[in-house]
């Protein structure tokens, strides 16, 4: 072909090297590919795989690794669930499972579908390459966490099918999973079935399910839950205590919540960064910034008070109680102790200006973010926006757009609702609307403000 001068295309190049690789000559494959390079014909996703096939096939696994690597490195093509089940598959021939768990874990964050894994363990079983029961589990976790249950159990099915028993970190997973799209009712089934079968479901397995309690506000069950953990003998640990504490201040229990840190004190657990964040936290939403600002005082000039999120929590409570001289004081000393604010800490505090109508302090923090080196993110324009809107003072409003727009930063529904109802209401120019339209995401054009 290349004599008479036919044409030759990526087509023609794949069949090639494909031949090459199915006959234990990839050697030759990886020179088609040179030729491809000469001729200026771009390989394809099916180029790559068919090479990483053919070494694989020739047992040269590290050749594989490093050529899959360069592919991502080098953005040579987009791998597809061929190029990965390919790897992956060849990982596990060689007992190279973590690697290839650790290449599931990727393929679940690059979006492929579970018909995709499905089919892949499909032709792994077929090629008598068995993934072990951590593989499984990797998948299990990976789509629990994406909201994906039905398909996660449908991993479980597998696994029960292959004869083999699943453990308790597979229901473990699974449980988080119920939990994570609030159906508490379904964990607790589960993890009483595990119980009745003789799995001893560990304190990470309770603290699961309590979380659960504690996210859908069930706090009889979840204290149940809580007791149950002693009763069975186990130790209750930091975990255990931070989610009841955090789920008794969500329901306003203000009271049990300090009962409850007093005797986990009072047994020995040592409370850390996150217990100390949810205590002032708790307080703080339920309108206790005194309470708070008095165990943040017990604490005195710890490591506990050398966290901007530690101030970050103050302040805003202050501000949303309307105690903006304390919000003030607070992300003063904050600077004094040599910390650096961050956006969420300048968010708040401009928020809490603009709610108290001082629209040129407000003005004056934002612009100190770019000096300090804290550029203003997307939440912090839109707060600013918000306070300019509420207050009627449209002076700004124009310049924060077109910074908005340069930077690259998108409208939320509740500013764009605002400026919209201010154009209709005459108070901005209706030539501002072009701009705001440039602004919107793709995500809101087909929702109603």
């Amino acid at each position: 072909m290349c004599v008479i001068g036919v044409p030759i295309d990526d087509y023609t190049m794949n069949i090639a090297i494909k031949c090459c690789c199915q006959l234990f000559r990839t050697k030759d494959g990886f020179a088609l590919l040179g030729c491809c390079f000469r001729r200026a014909i771009v390989p394809t996703v099916f180029t790559f795989s068919t090479l990483l096939d053919g070494l694989i096939r020739e047992d040269r696994i590290l050749e594989a690794e490093r050529l899959f690597k360069n592919l991502i490195k080098q953005k040579l093509c987009e791998p597809d669930v061929v190029t990965y089940s390919t790897m992956i598959k060849g990982l596990c021939k060689f007992g190279s499972n973590d690697m290839a768990i650790g290449l599931l874990r990727l393929m679940d964050e690059r979006g492929c579908s579970w018909e995709e894994v499905s089919k892949m363990l499909k032709e792994m079983e077929d090629e008598r390459i068995s993934p072990d029961l951590q593989t499984f589990n990797v998948l299990v976790d990976a789509f629990c966490k994406e909201g994906k249950v039905d398909e996660a159990e449908a991993v479980i099915d597998i696994i029960v099918e292959r004869g083999e028993v699943p453990n308790i970190v597979t229901y473990n997973t699974l449980i988080d999973g119920y939990c994570l799209r609030g159906e508490v009712r379904k964990a607790r089934t589960l993890f009483d079935s595990i119980t009745a079968r003789g799995l001893i479901p560990s304190v990470i397995t309770h603290n699961t399910l309590l979380n659960g309690y504690c996210k859908t506000l069930k706090i009889e069950e979840a204290m149940h839950m809580f007791h149950e953990i002693t009763r069975k003998g186990l130790k209750p640990n930091i975990v255990t205590h931070n989610t009841m504490l955090q789920g008794l201040f969500r329901v306003g229990r203000c009271g049990a919540a300090r009962r409850l840190f007093d005797e986990m004190r009072a047994q020995g657990q040592v409370p850390d960064e996150c217990t100390y964040r949810i205590i002032l936290d708790g307080l703080c939403n339920n309108h206790q910034v005194e309470e708070a600002l008095s165990v943040f005082h017990l604490v005195g000039d710890s490591k506990l008070n050398s966290d901007v999120m530690v101030y970050t929590i103050l302040i805003d409570g202050a501000c949303k109680c309307g105690m903006l001289d304390i919000a003030k004081n607070l992300f003063h000393d904050l600077t004094i102790k040599g910390l650096r604010p961050n956006a969420w800490t300048y968010c708040v505090m401009i928020s809490g200006l603009c709610g108290e109508g001082l629209l040129k302090e407000a003005k004056q923090l934002f612009q100190k973010m770019d000096e300090c080196g804290c550029p203003p993110n997307n939440v912090t324009f839109r707060v600013l926006l918000q306070g300019y809107l509420k207050n009627q003072n449209y002076d700004d409003v124009e310049m924060l757009l077109q910074q908005m727009d340069g930077r690259g930063y998108s409208l939320d529904a509740t500013t764009l609702s605002l400026l919209i109802d201010q154009v209709a209401a005459g108070a901005l120019d209706r030539n501002m609307l072009k701009l705001m339209g440039r602004l919107v995401p793709k995500e809101l054009m087909d929702t109603p403000v």
